[in-house]
């Protein structure tokens, strides 16, 4: 037993923390690439519309749930508007879930009547959108992703509606 007075850390105390650096850092790996991830689930989705919203979503799933690597994933969404709408946007955001914080890493708005054939939506008749999705680039990390899905009326540029779905990504 020595007793150092130097600023120099001894080989066991350098020892211990690389040890705790390398616990640390598998910790947060494993809640980052998916230790949250649960498989066998129905598609957890919500419809996160304000209270005004003239867009509900019915149903929404996600084929297969999980995803895996190499497969291709088709998502179908259900639901209806309370009047007619001819022109409607949607802002996709899409969300990366990294030690227990979401991460943004896109933002997109595309025309949603010319992605899904929707419009011209009929007040109170239930429509269906199904998107098949390309494969995952064999480098997109695994663990839990989200999609925000927010739509918009064109014509006055008003929140109409929103979708929120999780899905996880594993090997």
């Amino acid at each position: 037993f020595s007793i150092h007075n130097s600023s120099t850390p001894t080989p066991a105390l350098s020892n211990m923390r690389a040890l705790f650096f390398l616990a640390l850092t598998l910790v947060a790996s494993r809640s980052a690439f998916g230790s949250d991830v649960q498989t066998n689930l129905p598609t957890n989705w919500t419809d996160c519309g304000m209270k005004n919203a003239t867009m509900h979503w019915l149903n929404v799933s996600s084929t297969p749930n999980p995803v895996h690597k190499g497969e291709q994933q088709t998502v179908v969404k259900s639901g209806f508007t309370d009047k007619a709408y001819t022109n409607i946007t949607v802002q996709y955001e899409q969300f990366w879930r990294v030690a227990g914080h979401w991460l943004k890493f896109l933002t997109l708005k595309v025309n949603a009547c010319e992605e899904h054939p929707i419009c011209p939506t009929v007040a109170k008749k239930v429509f269906t959108e199904k998107s098949l999705h390309p494969k995952l680039n064999p480098l997109t990390p695994f663990g839990m992703y989200r999609s925000k899905q927010t739509y918009f009326d064109d014509m006055t540029g008003e929140i109409i509606g929103c979708v929120d779905m999780l899905v996880p990504y594993e090997k």
